[in-house]
Formats: structure tokens, C-alpha cells, sequence
């Protein structure tokens, strides 16, 4: 996806981002078949050329995306779960700060998913606090991994957070409500 095929892909996001009771929908844009097959390749292509080896998912729409994104990189696949969800070997737990929602979060990991050589892009829906990513981010950091960056779909953020976690965005929020 070139750098025009990504601003258009973007721009057609923002215009067609369904909504439900005013509030950006992310689980709707999953229905929609030219979306689906082109969100993974948007989110991934700030970093194609980043060498990434492993795409990071959080709980609960990352997994999805990440999914998305890390067969467009032919790279694997680590997801990082909620407390109180089936993980099995998981062997490490990270507490994030006050997320979107004003609570802090456990996140339970698996340190055997990552080594040292592992190039990491975190995929997740929203970047608001960034303490989701900040989760994955110490995971990794945790882990002997490199950190590249992260890829969301809709940017709630502010220019610092955005540049501290290198975070790339399909959307911003303001654009849809």
C-alpha cells in the first residue's frame, strides 16, 4: 500500500466509521468486507520496512487487528490478556495505570512468546491514555525485545503520547463525532 493508497484508504475510513448511539463503532467497521480486508495492511504500513517479527495484541479488540496486521508483515502473533481470562503458561502479570476507563487493568503475558531478536509493533484499537500500550511496551522491554511502535485505528490522544509510544493512527477521533 503506497503512501496515496493509504491516505485514500484513511480518508474513506473517516467518512464511512459507523457510529452507534454517536460513539465511533470499531466492531462495525469489521463487517464491512473492503474494510476488513484493507485495515490490516493500513495499520501495518507505517512499519513494513521496520523489520517487525512480532505484532503485540492487548485484550480485547487488539487481537483482532493484530491478527490483521501481522499477516500482512508475515510475523507472529502474541496476544496479552485480562486478568480472569483462559491464558494458559501465562507467567506474568503487568498492571497498566488508570486506562480510558479510570481503572488500572492486570494483563497476564507469557514470557516464552517473545525473545531478545524480536522486533515488536503493539496493534490495538484506540490509543486515549496509551497505558494499554505502555503495558505491552514494558512487556517487550521486559522480554530483552526492540520496540518499534504502535498502530491504531482512532487517535484519542495527545501529540505527546503519540510520540513517546510512535504511535501511527488511521483516524482521529475528533474527525468522526
Amino acid at each position: 500500500m503506497d503512501k496515496s493508497d493509504h491516505d485514500a484508504f484513511c480518508s474513506f475510513l473517516t467518512k464511512n466509521f459507523p457510529l452507534v448511539n454517536d460513539h465511533p463503532d470499531v466492531a462495525g467497521l469489521l463487517r464491512d468486507p473492503y474494510i476488513l480486508q484493507n485495515l490490516g495492511k493500513a495499520m501495518a504500513n507505517p512499519f513494513l520496512d521496520k523489520g517487525i517479527t512480532k505484532v503485540i495484541a492487548p485484550e480485547a479488540r487488539g487481537p483482532v487487528l493484530g491478527a490483521l496486521a501481522a499477516t500482512y508483515l508475515k510475523a507472529g502473533l502474541v496476544l496479552v490478556r485480562k486478568e480472569g481470562r483462559n491464558h494458559p503458561g501465562a507467567d506474568t502479570t503487568i498492571t497498566s495505570e488508570q486506562t480510558w476507563t479510570g481503572e488500572r487493568i492486570n494483563f497476564l503475558t507469557r514470557s516464552f512468546d517473545l525473545d531478545k531478536s524480536d522486533r515488536i509493533l503493539i496493534v490495538d484499537d484506540w490509543a486515549t491514555t496509551g497505558n494499554t500500550i505502555r503495558v505491552a511496551k514494558q512487556f517487550t522491554t521486559e522480554m530483552g525485545a526492540t520496540y518499534i511502535g504502535s498502530s491504531v485505528i482512532v487517535n484519542k490522544t495527545n501529540a505527546e503520547i503519540l510520540e513517546e509510544l510512535n504511535v501511527a493512527w488511521l483516524v482521529n477521533f475528533d474527525d468522526l463525532v
